[in-house]
């Protein structure tokens, strides 16, 4: 210890220094190559670098997974999404990380433009309206009455086809919870809603059958 001291002793600032910088720059050698070979310019204003290709493939990533999740963005496919997370967890299957959460928010727009298709090939014209008739008293609902008087009408004017009950005319529009009642009143559901918007997106008819 007592010579290391002497040898240390005997060599001035400026060498020591450059121990030290030797040292710095074994240790440090491979963070720093990158950092140099990163450097794009060298001015007043200091030293410009460009992006390391970790953040690059972060930033990459990032538009990549934003540009797969637009496939529509509505309440029912956030509850179609959450229920299909629900289940995977319940099985035990992973459902983290960007490549899942693309796969699952892709699924429930398949499955919800599926059931649309299929709403739409069975649903008639007159049950479009209804639906467009309770979506403007969204949050009041349609009294019992007024859906009386509706049926009516519309039975009344296809007395030839119209076989149906009042029960069965509504039936299909309650089974594909497109409308539901509380406390006496029909109301459009949140799904209903989607439904008409879907329609229109896709620039589909409403005059249909019956």
């Amino acid at each position: 210890m007592d010579a290391l001291q002497k040898v240390i002793g005997s060599l001035g600032w400026p060498h020591i220094a450059l121990i030290i910088g030797i040292f710095f720059m074994i240790i440090f050698r491979v963070p720093i190559a990158t950092f140099i070979g990163r450097i794009r310019t060298v001015g007043k204003a200091g030293v410009t670098t460009e992006t390391s290709p970790l953040a690059q493939s972060d930033e990459k990533r990032k538009i990549a997974v934003d540009e797969l999740m637009k496939v529509g963005d509505s309440i029912v496919l956030k509850e179609l999404e959450h229920s299909t997370v629900k289940d995977l967890s319940s099985r035990g299957l992973d459902t983290e990380g960007d490549t899942v959460k693309v796969l699952i928010r892709n699924l429930a727009a398949t499955q919800l433009a599926l059931d649309y298709e299929q709403i739409y090939n069975l649903i008639y014209g007159s049950q479009i309206l209804l639906l467009r008739r309770l979506n403007e008293a969204v949050g009041q609902g349609r009294l019992k009455e007024y859906m009386d008087d509706y049926f009516l009408k519309v039975k009344s004017k296809h007395q030839d086809l119209f076989t149906w009950s009042f029960e069965q005319y509504l039936d299909f529009l309650f089974k594909r919870a497109l409308i539901i009642t509380v406390d006496g009143k029909y109301h459009i559901t949140t799904k209903g809603v989607d439904f008409l918007t879907w329609i229109v997106r896709n620039g589909r008819t409403e005059d249909r059958v019956l």
